[in-house]
């Protein structure tokens, strides 16, 4: 039993949308990926402004659209499974209408190739260190601003052995209370 803290385990169910757009050798060059994730999220709250949060999730396969110019192919990839740990702590509340909250974790991510058996045969270990900035509107809209670096990334198996540090990463969204699984 822990004294004073909060823990709260919740399922996890969503679509698997990450976007790319960039700019390549003068043509604007789309990327758009499409899933279904399942999985769970452990949180462990200390205190209104510092928790630690823990989850697992599984994404069974997704379909790739990409487009440059005039082209477009579409594509599909193998599942992926991935174990993510963070300590969040809020500089400004989350209760209020803007709050600000500073992250830091370490994840874990494997991917294999159609065969279900090689899962494991493919697998990266990040860890990350960033900030996201959430403005709500009323009590029904929120819209979120998180910046990431990547402290360091290592591959495991075939591929690249993650040598080069991956680029800053900014990501904009729009939060709605039916759709999000937590804050």
């Amino acid at each position: 039993e822990l004294n004073a803290q909060d823990v709260r385990l919740r399922p996890m169910a969503g679509l698997y949308l990450p976007s790319r757009i960039s700019i390549q050798n003068g043509s604007l060059y789309a990327r758009q990926k499409i899933g279904v994730t399942i999985g769970a999220r452990l949180t462990l709250t200390f205190t209104q402004r510092f928790d630690l949060v823990t989850a697992v999730t599984y994404l069974p396969g997704y379909a790739t659209f990409r487009g440059a110019g005039k082209r477009i192919d579409v594509g599909t990839g193998s599942h992926l499974l991935t174990a993510t740990t963070a300590g969040r702590y809020w500089l400004l509340p989350l209760d209020r209408r803007f709050s600000w909250e500073v992250h830091t974790g370490l994840g874990v991510g494997f991917g294999g190739l159609p065969a279900y058996e090689d899962l494991f045969v493919s697998s990266t270990v990040t860890g990350i260190l960033g900030t996201a900035v959430r403005y709500r509107i009323g009590r029904m809209v929120s819209l979120h601003l998180r910046i990431q670096d990547r402290l360091y990334q290592v591959r495991f198996g075939g591929g690249d052995p993650g040598s080069s540090k991956p680029p800053l990463r900014i990501s904009l969204g729009l939060g709605l209370p039916f759709v999000e699984s937590a804050p």
